[in-house]
C-alpha cells in the first residue's frame, strides 16, 4: 500500500467498528513481526518495533477477536479457516528468546520464528542495520547530514541501501571508525543456535529465511534457489523440526512461481510466505502475511487493511499472481 493510498485508508480504519473483524472470512490471518524492544535500537530504524505493552496490547486485541493455532493447522488447511491466525518473526534478533517467547508462552500463543543462519550466534550484520547504525552515528553530530551529502548519500537513500551496495556500508563504517565486529561482539543482536534450540524446544516452529537476507527481486532465479536451499538445509541440519517453511524476505516480487514450483517439487519446503497482506496466491502452499510494524497500531492497520482488501475484491485483484 503505498502512502497516498495509505493515508486515503486511515479513514476506514479509524472510524469502522470492530464488527469488521468478526465478519470478515477471508484469507487467514498472517501478521507477523521483527523485534519488540523496550529500548532504542540504534541499528533498527527501517521499521517502526513495538514495546513490551504495544506487544501486549496488540496479541490481546489479537486473542479477543482471533483464536491462534499452530504450523500444524496451516498446512491442513491453509485457506479454509475463518477466524484464526498464526504469527510470525522475522530475522531471529534476540529479543525474540529473551522478550517475546515469554509472552507468548504465557498468553498460549504459538508462532513460528525464521531466522537467517549467516547471522545466527551473531557471525555477520544484515546490510539494512549497518546502515542503520551509521545514520544513527550520523544523526548525533550536526554536521552528520552535510556529510553524507558529500558521498552522494542521504538518511533515506542510505536505509535503503541494497544487499549489492553492502560494501559501500563497510567504507562509511571504515571512515566512521565504526567496527561491525565490536557492535556484534558487544551487543549481541541476533539469537545464539542455543537459543534458537531452547525456542524449539519450547514447541515454537523456525523456518528459514534466506541465507543471509537479499532482495530476491535483485537476484537470478539460480541465486534465488540457492538462498532458499542453503536456509533450508541449515535448519535440517542443526534443528528437530517436523515441518520445513521458509518466508521470503522483504516481499516475493520478483520470485516465480516456476521457483516456488520447483522448492516444492524438490521438498525443500512444505510452506512458503511473502508479505502481500491479506490476499490469496496463486500458488498452492505459498500463503501471504500481513506486516504488523507500521505507524498505524494494529487495529487501525487491521481494518485499513480489511477495507482496502474488499475493494481488490470487487476489482479482482485479491490474489496474488507470480510471473
Amino acid at each position: 500500500m503505498n502512502g497516498k493510498l495509505r493515508n486515503i485508508m486511515k479513514w476506514p480504519g479509524k472510524l469502522l467498528s470492530h464488527d469488521w473483524l468478526a465478519r470478515y472470512r477471508y484469507p487467514i490471518f498472517l501478521p507477523f513481526y521483527h523485534v519488540v524492544s523496550d529500548e532504542p535500537l540504534p541499528h533498527v530504524l527501517n521499521y517502526p518495533y513495538r514495546n513490551s505493552r504495544q506487544f501486549e496490547a496488540e496479541l490481546d486485541f489479537l486473542l479477543k477477536h482471533f483464536r491462534p493455532v499452530g504450523l500444524d493447522d496451516l498446512l491442513n488447511e491453509p485457506h479454509a479457516q475463518p477466524g484464526v491466525f498464526h504469527l510470525s518473526f522475522d530475522d531471529g534478533l534476540r529479543q525474540c528468546a529473551t522478550l517475546i517467547a515469554p509472552v507468548l508462552l504465557s498468553k498460549g500463543i504459538p508462532a513460528t520464528f525464521f531466522v537467517n543462519p549467516g547471522f545466527t550466534d551473531n557471525r555477520e550484520l544484515f546490510h539494512r542495520y549497518k546502515a542503520s547504525l551509521i545514520v544513527s552515528r550520523l544523526r548525533e553530530d550536526k554536521h552528520g547530514e552535510t556529510w553524507l551529502k558529500e558521498r552522494g548519500l542521504s538518511f533515506d537513500s542510505l536505509l535503503q541501501m541494497p544487499y549489492a551496495e553492502s560494501k559501500k556500508a563497510d567504507r562509511l563504517a571504515n571512515e566512521l571508525g565504526l567496527s561491525w565486529q565490536q557492535f556484534l561482539d558487544d551487543y549481541k543482536p541476533y539469537m545464539t543456535l542455543d537459543q534458537i534450540r531452547e525456542l524449539e524446544s519450547m514447541g515454537f516452529t523456525i523456518g528459514g529465511h534466506s541465507w543471509d537476507h537479499p532482495e530476491f527481486s535483485k537476484l537470478d532465479e539460480h541465486s534465488q534457489y540457492q538462498q532458499v536451499a542453503d536456509s533450508m538445509a541449515w535448519i535440517g541440519n542443526q534443528l528437530q523440526q517436523k515441518h520445513r517453511v521458509f518466508a521470503f524476505p522483504y516481499t516475493d516480487d520478483g520470485v516465480s512461481s516456476r521457483l516456488l514450483r520447483q522448492i516444492a517439487d524438490d521438498h525443500l519446503c512444505d510452506l512458503t510466505f511473502g508479505t502481500a497482506g491479506l490476499k490469496f496466491d496463486s500458488i498452492q502452499g505459498h500463503l501471504q502475511r500481513f506486516p504488523v510494524e507500521t505507524k498505524e497500531p494494529l487495529p487501525v492497520s487491521l481494518k485499513m487493511e480489511m477495507f482496502y482488501s474488499r475493494l481488490r475484491g470487487y476489482l479482482g485483484r485479491q490474489t496474488v499472481r507470480h510471473p
